[in-house]
């Protein structure tokens, strides 16, 4: 009967041990869990389909937004090509600040020349390519129109655009 009892008394012993190996081994998971989180991607650090799609639209918010495209077309034949050159790399400045600015510098272990330009880099090309392609659905540009041209008038557009895509992209951060 002593030995029962004995016996019974190791298995109570045992049985609390592996409950707390059981509570332990869930602490260590949640704590697996927030480190995961911590140490996972911002999200400004990868670009997908939907970051696109969103500059996509801020751009065309930007550039068609109340028509001031037209009077970036007026400009255009009155600005002379090194301003035209200016603008495009203003452009490519406020789409640099607006990463930065908008939360970036609030990653840890930042490597700002990795992550942002080609983030930039999105932005820019996809705002330059909605310009164009805005000029080009409203008649101010055809196949015909010379280069200069259609550079001058992308000039004076491009950081309307930018301003749109840039804040189409920081706002849709919240996925």
């Amino acid at each position: 009967m002593a030995k029962r009892r004995g016996k019974e008394n190791i298995f109570k012993e045992e049985l609390k041990i592996e409950q707390l190996q059981k509570k332990e081994l869930k602490k260590l998971e949640s704590l697996k869990q927030e480190i995961s989180k911590d140490i996972g991607s911002h999200p400004l650090t990868k670009i997908t389909r939907s970051d696109i799609v969103r500059s996509s639209i801020g751009a065309l918010i930007g550039t068609v937004g109340h028509f001031a495209f037209f009077y970036g077309i007026e400009l255009a034949e009155r600005i002379s090509n090194a301003r035209a050159v200016s603008l495009y790399f203003l452009a490519l400045l406020v789409a640099f600040g607006f990463m930065y600015y908008s939360g970036f510098r609030k990653v840890k272990n930042i490597r700002i020349f990795r992550f942002i330009p080609l983030r930039v880099l999105v932005i820019y090309l996809v705002s330059l390519i909605v310009v164009v392609l805005t000029l080009f659905i409203f008649g101010v540009i055809d196949f015909q129109t010379p280069f200069i041209q259609i550079f001058k008038a992308t000039s004076t557009n491009l950081l309307l655009a930018v301003l749109g895509a840039s804040t189409a992209d920081i706002l849709g951060k919240e996925e």
